[in-house]
């Protein structure tokens, strides 16, 4: 119930200020969280090292950026539930209809991501435009939480699959001719696909690559990324992803994989400071962190 309320208020909160108002709010706010959250910095810290070729001070940087921007981020998911399809319209720059179009081959398309940006928006933009779009999402405990989060989405023109039956339900859509989005910079520790990432080795999961190639689907690599730091309007960037199978699986599922992540790559150069990395993407950096 507490959570519920306290994301109504959110909500009411962020709907009532001015948004210049909002982001500088935030932006406080995601400042004293890099300060405080000591094991969140270390970690964004060590990934945006490896973003910053090296430089300690530059990641230190990165970093507290990132922190500020994803608070910023939060204010634009609390304004979402009240933002009409000609307001997300407008906030949306984006010319990449005909790409989306020409990958829809009827096995649908693998959109793949990250968290960076104002993904949310980028996904809602193709639901508001009658483009079918399904989206992972974990449900949460409290039923009112869940119908308010998730029927926002849905109102938008989103199909949510549940986390827990993910496979048959991305397949399902992928048949349907649809959009299936992916968040890809999750590290991954159980069934690992290893694969290089600004020259170093990172561990994610083989579903998007795997998934896609079992359905024949298209895949492309998509970031919805903010124009001016204290503006809500963003711009999308896609990028197809040329892969020939081999008809070797495991192989193929590791090429497709590092062919994403080195679109996704040129991506999080644009602006490293958009991309929202708490946990231990790299290899090296999590092994050193776990205890003796």
């Amino acid at each position: 119930m507490l959570a519920y309320l306290a994301f109504r208020t959110a909500t009411l909160i962020a709907g009532v200020l001015p948004v210049a108002v909002s982001y500088a709010l935030a932006r406080a706010v995601g400042t004293l969280a890099y300060l405080a959250w000591t094991g969140g910095r270390k970690r964004c810290t060590d990934n945006m090292r490896h973003v910053a070729g090296g430089d300690e001070r530059l990641a230190r940087r990165y970093a507290r950026r990132s922190f500020a921007n994803y608070a910023v981020y939060i204010v634009d998911f609390f304004r979402l539930p009240s933002a009409s399809a000609a307001e997300i319209e407008a906030l949306v720059d984006f010319d990449g209809w005909d790409t989306i179009e020409q990958r829809r081959s009827g096995q649908g398309v693998v959109f793949v991501t990250m968290h960076f940006g104002n993904w949310d928006l980028g996904a809602a933009i193709l639901g508001v435009s009658g483009i079918p779009v399904a989206v992972i999402a974990d449900r949460f405990a409290n039923p009112r939480l869940n119908d308010l989060i998730l029927g926002t989405r849905e109102r938008l023109g989103l199909t949510i699959i549940r986390a827990d039956r993910v496979g048959p339900g991305i397949l399902r859509a992928l048949r349907r001719n649809e959009i299936v989005a992916v968040l890809a910079d999750i590290p991954e520790h159980e069934r690992p696909v290893e694969v290089e990432f600004f020259g170093a080795t990172i561990a994610v999961s083989d579903g998007p690559a795997r998934i896609a190639l079992r359905a024949g689907s298209s895949v492309v690599t998509a970031t919805v990324r903010r124009i001016n730091p204290w503006s809500a309007r963003v711009t999308g960037h896609l990028a197809p992803v040329a892969f020939e199978p081999s008809g070797e699986t495991d192989r193929d599922v590791r090429e497709l994989t590092q062919a994403l992540f080195s679109h996704l790559e040129q991506h999080v150069r644009r602006d490293p400071t958009q991309w929202y990395i708490f946990r231990h993407l790299w290899v090296a950096d999590a092994a050193a962190a776990r205890p003796a």
